[in-house]
């Protein structure tokens, strides 16, 4: 009897290790997606722009000074 006691309590601390590791690195690799990349590179994501008032307009931009016009628009994509 004390043999398959010792066996179940190993067997319990093996999944207790077991889970706490995977929560550890779980938590160690969730980080936010924050735009990373040089001031001379283009980023990924187009922005839109708004002014002021908080009014949109139809130009975008990468996080710099220049803006850009949307070029086409169709009902299926949008307008790009």
């Amino acid at each position: 009897m004390a043999h398959r006691t010792t066996w179940l309590i190993t067997i319990a601390l093996t999944f207790a290790l077991l889970f706490l590791v995977l929560i550890d690195e779980s938590a160690a690799t969730i980080e936010p997606k924050a735009p990373n990349f040089q001031y001379f590179e283009r980023p990924r994501y187009r922005y839109p722009y708004y002014d002021e008032n908080g009014r949109g307009k139809l130009l975008y931009g990468y996080g710099g000074p220049q803006l850009y016009q949307y070029k086409t628009y169709t009902p299926l994509e949008g307008i790009h």
